[in-house]
């Protein structure tokens, strides 16, 4: 009786929470679990194919959405929290409104994005059958600490994994691939892509640059970026593990990605732009295929992925090709610019959204950690436009940058800057939005409003 009454205040609290136009993807999580803490565990331990967790700084909104894509074209039933509230109380609420009359949810397995900070706690009601991480990079200082406190997090998660759990890990990244150390269940996937490493002069963050068995210094023979390449340990010899899943070629003109499994080889479409992207992507390839995903079927399924929301989404706003790309650390955003200098569109003006709210990080310094000065040269932006609470602190840094004083606007509510960077762009302008979280959200309900897309819970 307690947990049928948990469910359904919770589904009653989501359906006046979204009546009332507040969103609210949280809030029936709350209610849930007030009424009975156990209400996640109960409903997860009736899924005939259980739980899995997928986690890491950046990328895992876009890998559970390409990996649920692939399920879903194949026939699986998901519970899966697109809206992307990933805290516990987000996949508490993400679970108990699976189903609109039933108590129990029909799907297969629960697919979980999954905060750093929220894996102990989700893992230990989860019971996961299979647990994957992207990378790890600082990231908001003031909620997790140094990166090893992340690790550590994600550490004692895997530890609740039962007998026969499934790691999915990055293999390129030395703290990720170390999760893997003596488990017996690992799937690894990474890069090996020849001549593809980093381009002089771009000083992009590195916060792993010792081992982590024996804290020597680790030496790459390729870097792709930040920490992430093929690597060794000076003092132990400990090494990058061989991939499973390995990305031998990108074909930039034909958009396509040439993938390496086992001695099988395949030629799949490129589903977003940018190398993280790439890792994204063979990263849900190799979780689909553990999950029982052919991958010889995946090609004809990938062609027709729609990123998520705010992760290099396309949206047309009076004839202007518009993308959305989240930015919250050094790392993620020297990333996007990478993908905005690879875009060859012209004319390109870009609009900067930075808030310093709790789920943005209230420190913002991390914006002088990014090589705006190395990476502005090669944008091809005409235009800034920078907005949000930090707007002032976003134009400085840009200023600092090299970036003239006139081709820098401020314009502090995002709403009215997207306005007037549409109204006074010339035709056909290529406009790049980059927004931290809440930025992010402000944008997409501005977007919504004026009926240029639909609400991320419609799809």
């Amino acid at each position: 009786m307690r947990l049928w009454f948990a469910v359904w205040m919770a589904r009653l609290s989501g359906f006046i929470s979204r009546l009332s136009g507040r969103g609210g993807s949280s809030l029936p999580g709350v209610i849930a679990r007030k009424v009975d803490p156990q209400v996640l565990s109960k409903l997860v331990t009736r899924l005939p194919q259980g739980t899995v967790l997928v986690t890491g700084t950046n990328g895992k909104t876009t890998t559970v959405a390409l990996t649920a894509f692939l399920l879903r074209s194949h026939g699986y039933r998901l519970v899966h929290n697109r809206a992307g509230a990933n805290l516990i109380l987000g996949l508490t609420a993400t679970v108990v409104q699976a189903e609109k009359w039933r108590l129990f949810p029909r799907a297969d397995l629960a697919l979980l994005e999954t905060d750093e900070a929220s894996m102990p706690r989700a893992a230990q009601e989860t019971h996961p059958k299979a647990i994957a991480v992207t990378n790890f990079f600082r990231d908001q200082l003031d909620r997790y600490g140094e990166l090893s406190t992340t690790v550590d997090m994600v550490q004692r998660a895997i530890q609740q994994m039962g007998d026969g759990g499934q790691l999915i890990l990055n293999a390129d990244d030395p703290q990720v691939a170390y999760l893997g150390e003596g488990y017996p269940h690992v799937v690894y996937f990474g890069l090996g892509l020849k001549g593809s490493g980093r381009l002089p002069g771009v000083q992009d963050t590195v916060d792993a640059r010792f081992c982590p068995r024996c804290g020597e210094p680790l030496h790459y023979q390729t870097r792709y970026y930040a920490h992430l390449g093929d690597y060794c340990c000076s003092g132990c010899g400990w090494r990058r593990p061989n991939p499973d899943w390995t990305v031998a070629g990108w074909d930039k003109e034909q958009n396509t990605l040439s993938i390496d499994h086992k001695g099988q080889h395949m030629r799949l479409p490129v589903a977003m732009p940018g190398i993280y992207n790439v890792y994204n992507q063979v990263a849900a390839i190799a979780l689909a295929a553990q999950l029982g995903v052919e991958p010889s079927t995946m090609g004809e399924s990938l062609s027709h992925f729609e990123p998520a929301f705010g992760r290099m989404e396309s949206v047309m706003m009076r004839g202007h090709p518009v993308r959305l790309a989240l930015v919250k650390n050094p790392v993620g955003f020297t990333q996007v610019l990478e993908a905005v200098a690879d875009d060859t569109s012209y004319p390109k003006w870009a609009l900067v959204i930075i808030n310093d709210r709790y789920a943005d990080g209230t420190d913002v310094s991390w914006l002088w950690d990014v090589d705006f000065e190395s990476l502005a040269p090669t944008l091809g932006l005409e235009q800034w436009w920078v907005s949000g609470i930090r707007a002032f602190d976003m134009a400085v840094r840009l200023k600092y940058a090299g970036i003239a004083d006139e081709r820098v606007h401020v314009v502090r509510d995002p709403g009215a800057a997207l306005e007037q960077m549409i109204n006074q762009s010339p035709p056909e302008t290529s406009v790049w939005v980059m927004p931290t979280y809440t930025a992010l959200l402000e944008v997409r309900q501005y977007l919504t409003q004026h009926h240029f897309t639909r609400h991320f819970r419609e799809g």
